[in-house]
């Protein structure tokens, strides 16, 4: 049982190391904000008030409202 624990944890050190440095040579904890901030694109929910605006040069609700 000891053997295979063993055996297990020098697999996981040899596969942990050079990842590791990977990451510490590259720097990708610096990229991790940006990248979540990509991933994580939330619609955004406007109140009805501003519902009639045109953002970004489309209507983003059906809108009733003048048009501008």
């Amino acid at each position: 049982m000891d053997n295979l624990f063993f055996g297990y944890f020098i697999w996981g050190l040899l596969l942990a190391a050079p990842l590791w440095w990977i990451a510490w040579r590259f720097n990708i904890v610096s990229w991790l904000p940006r990248l979540r901030s990509l991933l994580r694109r939330r619609v955004v929910q406007l109140p009805p008030q501003i519902e009639p605006l045109v953002i970004l040069g489309k209507r983003q609700h059906g809108g009733e409202g003048r048009k501008a």
